[in-house]
This record gives C-alpha cells, sequence and structure tokens, in this order.
C-alpha cells in the first residue's frame, strides 16, 4: 500500500517507509520498554531495545535476503546505515557510567531530529526534481484514507500479535528461570520486533526488498534513538554489565559487518546473508553458552 500513498504526496516509497512505516512498526518496542521501565523492570526495559535491534539487523535482515538479494538504494547506503553504527555508538558512549538518565535520553532525542531533517531534505530535493504529474496524484489520491486505514489496522493487528507472543514469552521465562536480561534481549526482543519482520517480509515477497533494508535501518534508529531516549526521560535506568560488555559491542560488531556489506555492493546476496545469520545464531549462543570465546568475559 506504500505506492499509491508515495504517488499522493510525490515523493519516493522510501520517504514513506522512512517517516512512517518505520516509526508506526516500532511502538510495540516502545510499549513494551516504557511499561517495563515504569514497572521497576529496567533491565527488561533497556535488553528490549538492543534486542529488538539486533533481531531485525540480523536476523530479519538476513531472513529475508536469503530470500531474495536486497538492492541496497544510495539514500540506504550513504544516510540510513551511517545513522544506524551511528545510533548505536551513541548509546554506547552514552551508557559508559553504567546509566541511561535523563539527560541522556534528551541527547539521543537530540540526535534523532538531524536525522529526520536529512531525510525530509533529501525528499524535498527528490521532490523538486522529479515532479509527479498532477493526474498521478488525482489518481493516487482516489480511496487515498482507505490505504492510510488498511496501513492501521494492519499495523495495530500486527502490534496485538505482538503483545499476545510477548504474553507467552514472559510465562514461559519466568517458568524457565531466565535473567531479565536474557528476557528481554532474547524473549521480548524478537516479539516487539514481528511487526518490522513481517512488513520486511511482506516488502520482499512484492519483490521490493530494497524496501525491507530501509525499514529496516530506519525503525532501527528511530528505536535506538527516539523510544530509549522518551523512556530514559521517563525512568532513568541503570545498564547492567552484561548489555556494556557483550550485547552493546556486538550489535555495534554486526551493524560494521552489514555496513561492510551494504557498501561494498550494489545488493545484499546470499552468502552475506548466511555472514548475518551466523552472527545472530552466535549472539543467541552466547548468552547460554560461557564457553564461547567472545562470551567468556562477560561472566
Amino acid at each position: 500500500k506504500l505506492t499509491p500513498i508515495a504517488r499522493f504526496f510525490g515523493v519516493k516509497e522510501l520517504v514513506i517507509t522512512i517517516l512512517g512505516v518505520s516509526v508506526l512498526s516500532s511502538l510495540p518496542e516502545l510499549t513494551v520498554s516504557l511499561a517495563a521501565g515504569l514497572a521497576g523492570e529496567s533491565e527488561i526495559s533497556i535488553a528490549n531495545v538492543v534486542g529488538s535491534n539486533f533481531v531485525t539487523l540480523t536476523f530479519v535482515t538476513a531472513f529475508c535476503a536469503l530470500i531474495a538479494p536486497m538492492v541496497i538504494q544510495r539514500e540506504t547506503r550513504d544516510r540510513e546505515s551511517a545513522w544506524m553504527i551511528l545510533s548505536s555508538t551513541a548509546i554506547l558512549i552514552l551508557a559508559l557510567d553504567g546509566e541511561l538518565g535523563r539527560l541522556d535520553g534528551v541527547v539521543l532525542i537530540l540526535l534523532y531530529i538531524p536525522y529526520i531533517a536529512t531525510v525530509v531534505r533529501d525528499a524535498s530535493r527528490d521532490s523538486k526534481n522529479q515532479p509527479a504529474g498532477e493526474k498521478d496524484q488525482k489518481a493516487a489520491g482516489k480511496g487515498i484514507i482507505w490505504h492510510f486505514v488498511f496501513i492501521f489496522l494492519a499495523i495495530a493487528g500486527i502490534i496485538a500479535g505482538a503483545r499476545i507472543a510477548l504474553a507467552g514469552g514472559v510465562k514461559m521465562g519466568k517458568d524457565l528461570g531466565i535473567s531479565d536480561v536474557v528476557l528481554g534481549i532474547l524473549i521480548f526482543a524478537f516479539g516487539t520486533s514481528l511487526p518490522e519482520f513481517a512488513i520486511a517480509l511482506s516488502a520482499t515477497f512484492r519483490k521490493k526488498a530494497e524496501i525491507s533494508i530501509s525499514e529496516i535501518y530506519a525503525s532501527n534508529i528511530f528505536t535506538a534513538m527516539a523510544v530509549l531516549g522518551f523512556v530514559c526521560l521517563v525512568t532513568p535506568m541503570p545498564v547492567s554489565p552484561a548489555i556494556m560488555k557483550f550485547d552493546l559491542p556486538f550489535i555495534l560488531l554486526a551493524g560494521s559487518v552489514v555496513q561492510i556489506f551494504v557498501t561494498t555492493g550494489s545488493k545484499l546476496v546470499r552468502l552475506e546473508a548466511i555472514v548475518i545469520m551466523a552472527i545472530y545464531i552466535y549472539f543467541i549462543l552466547g548468552h547460554f553458552i560461557p564457553e564461547l570465546p567472545i562470551s567468556a568475559f562477560v561472566k
């Protein structure tokens, strides 16, 4: 449903993905992290944000690229990938004192503003270079309300599904005696990543794989800066040593690997997807097998 909306506003589908879809698909992360923070479960709150970004960056990206190689658009290669690395680096630096407080939240939100400004500026420039015809806009305008209704209903359904999955995950985690960090990183994170997964998968099957990677990046940027920033403003939270020593550095490692792949070619191919999926699997195993080389120093 992105095509008629993009035509109506006279912008690329990529712009609608970044400014709209990625934000709406991140609502589960905001809901869960905020609720966990207010309930005093700060470890679950930050672990959910970090874990969700890791799931979308590795598992979702690799899964979609295994189905169909992803074409990397110039905007994604030059803008989104760099901002995603910056957002993860900012969290790691701000968390060095062992806490993400209200001032840190302000910094993260302020960092998100120039990113959006850059997207809007580029969209405005592209619209001037390639203006949409009046006929196209009128045609796209027919039934445009229903396209918006469809998108909001679809995302609402996905969010509801994520909440149901999370409810079962919490019970399972508590019954198995899983720590809050692992619960947030693995169970909550996967549940709140379902909207991004569904949207990216849908774009892939519609042969719009370039939208998949753009949605993943934009969603990660919004989650890292806007969602985590807002949660920190509402409820400051300590950062556990496990997240500082393992999870945050690991997401930077994964982001760097993906960055190399998307900047050295025009496509994210299946062999690269296998490498990214292997990183995700190793990350999961690192939380359960302390003997693994990278996870050994966390203990």
